[in-house]
Order: structure tokens, then sequence, then C-alpha cells
């Protein structure tokens, strides 16, 4: 049961693989290293920038390349969803195709 109790006295971020603490301990899952190599990146690329204005970019560039990743996948998944009902040709016409419209179908 969680109480006040248990949410004050808790060490939550010994248990969460995102902190810190957990890095520290072993147990992270790498993204205070992703963040670090990003921000010595962006330092040397924009020296002058506050650590808000590499945060908000570190974000903004994360996000894009998620999304990119995303709708690759998607596409992916589309070409080879027709590759299976219409045969490896229509898959190759479809992923050839330079606007890609053929894949909304």
């Amino acid at each position: 049961m969680i109480s006040n109790e248990t949410i004050f006295t808790t060490n939550w971020a010994e248990h969460d693989p995102r902190s810190v603490k957990a890095s520290l301990n072993g147990k992270g899952d790498g993204r205070v290293l992703w963040w670090k190599i990003n921000q010595r990146i962006h330092q040397l690329i924009s020296p002058k920038k506050t650590l808000e204005e590499t945060m908000f970019s570190f974000h903004a560039r994360h996000h894009a390349i998620t999304l990119f990743i995303l709708d690759f996948r998607l596409e992916v998944g589309r070409v080879a969803a027709i590759i299976r009902s219409e045969g490896l040709v229509a898959g190759i016409r479809i992923a050839a195709c330079a606007t890609g419209n053929h894949l909304h179908r």
C-alpha cells in the first residue's frame, strides 16, 4: 500500500533506471551517458548556448530522430504488408515510389 509515509520516505530514484543515482549504482539505462555525450557535442558546435538552449536542442533533436524511426518502421511495415498480399514486385514498386503516396492505401 502506498501512503504519504512511503511516498516521502522511500528512495524512488534508487529504483528508477532513468535516475543519476541508479546510473551511479550500475542500474541505469544509459540516459545520463547519452545526455552527457550530446551535451559535449552541442557545446563544441555551439559553445555560447546556455544550458537551457542546449537541453532544448537535445530534446528537439531526440524527438525528431524518434519520430523519424517510428515513421520508418511504419513504412517498412506497410511495404511488408503489400509484399505479403500482392507480392515482391508490388512491394518493390511501392518502396521505390518517390512520393510514397501508394504506401497510404
